[in-house]
């Protein structure tokens, strides 16, 4: 994990309002937003941490040796988690180094054990969505809660992402029926973020979403199990930039959120899958970790590169009728996963180091976080 002084000022970048991007000659996918701008946005207060339950004997052990931990899901050639592998099945490099899995735990992703399930979390994007969008969101997501007679099988929190900030609609529950009623009255709003301020606009949504993924992430990371956030929407808008505009002041400090953020994904065990996110070739460019604060810009927290880098997928959007086969798509791979511990290797601190994971079968595909940043 990042030291708490390093992590700070992460955490500062991400729930404030400076989300840093070059001044004036930024390129965009769309018009870019000004340095001034982005650093002049209201920010919506973050949500109370809950009470995490006393850390188990093993977390304990892991913690006190700086163990990393990682959840591995294993998937057979339909998208389905496959179970019965055992600690030999597997094989981890970090930075291309082999290394010893110090203890390993198979779960089948149930409920009786708060470490070993396995919870979602519906994020209903209002803010990077049109309001004809949104009733489509709203009709798909409530299918399919009420598929299969409304039981889920995975708590589910559906949120709701608007300009005022995120917020939970209804209460956590298995009761799909029960969670549709609450979504089905949900009424879209209009958006006081209007297009026409042009790249103040862009700038206050970018920082709006990834504020609020922060401090789920963040939030998340005191409550035991695995979770998955699917995020539905087309994701925030993607702020490309010339290394040549940033200072060295503004790339440090967005290397500070990326390091920030991906390290709370990976400790509070959440997976993003971005449906209706696009298709992963649309950030290929962006894909590239970033080792160093001269390679960060603002584009590198863009929804679709934090799905694949925390080990989640993106989907692409095509047509409205098909966000609830992406959501299934998402919840497809959830249940049965692995558990695996190791002792990472020495580093200068803050570097970045590629983790890979593999499976001894054939036709098999594995997926967990992409890497993280050593601690000092």
């Amino acid at each position: 994990m990042l030291s708490k002084c390093r992590r700070l000022l992460g955490v500062m970048m991400l729930s404030g309002a400076v989300l840093c991007l070059a001044p004036n000659r930024a390129e965009t996918l769309e018009p870019s937003p000004s340095a001034s701008a982005a650093k002049s946005q209201a920010v919506p207060p973050s949500p109370e941490l809950k009470q995490r339950p006393p850390a188990t004997a093993e977390e304990k052990a892991a913690q006190a040796e700086g163990r990393m931990q990682l959840d591995v899901v294993v998937t057979d050639k339909s998208g389905n988690p496959v179970a019965g592998l055992d600690a030999k099945d597997f094989s981890v490099k970090d930075n291309g180094q082999p290394q010893t899995i110090v203890t390993f735990k198979a779960s089948d992703g149930t409920q009786g054990n708060p470490d070993s399930r396995v919870s979602v979390f519906l994020m209903m994007d209002m803010v990077n969505s049109g309001l004809v969008d949104l009733s489509f969101m709203r009709d798909e997501v409530e299918r399919f809660l009420r598929q299969n007679g409304g039981q889920l099988t995975q708590p589910t929190t559906v949120l709701l992402l608007t300009d005022a900030g995120s917020e939970t609609v209804g209460e956590t529950s298995q009761d799909g029926n029960k969670l549709a009623d609450a979504v089905h009255a949900i009424k879209p709003q209009v958006h006081t973020i209007h297009s026409a301020a042009g790249r103040e606009a862009l700038v206050e949504r970018y920082q709006l979403s990834a504020k609020a993924l922060a401090a789920i992430a963040a939030q998340e990371s005191t409550v035991p199990g695995r979770k998955m956030m699917i995020w539905i929407g087309p994701g925030w808008p993607i702020l490309r930039a010339p290394d040549a505009n940033y200072n060295a002041h503004e790339h440090e400090l967005n290397f500070d959120a990326i390091a920030t953020l991906l390290t709370q994904l990976r400790e509070g065990r959440m997976v993003l899958c971005s449906a209706g996110g696009g298709n992963p070739f649309t950030v290929q460019d962006l894909m590239e970790p970033v080792k160093s604060p001269m390679e960060a810009t603002a584009a590198n927290l863009a929804l679709q590169v934090l799905a694949l880098e925390s080990g989640g997928r993106t989907l692409d959007e095509g047509n409205r009728s098909r966000q609830g086969e992406q959501l299934n798509a998402c919840v497809q791979e959830l249940g049965a996963y692995y558990r695996i511990t190791f002792k990472p290797p020495a580093g200068p601190a803050y570097s970045y180091h590629a983790l890979k994971v593999s499976v001894a079968r054939h036709g098999l595909k594995v997926n967990t976080t992409s890497g993280y940043y050593a601690e000092p």
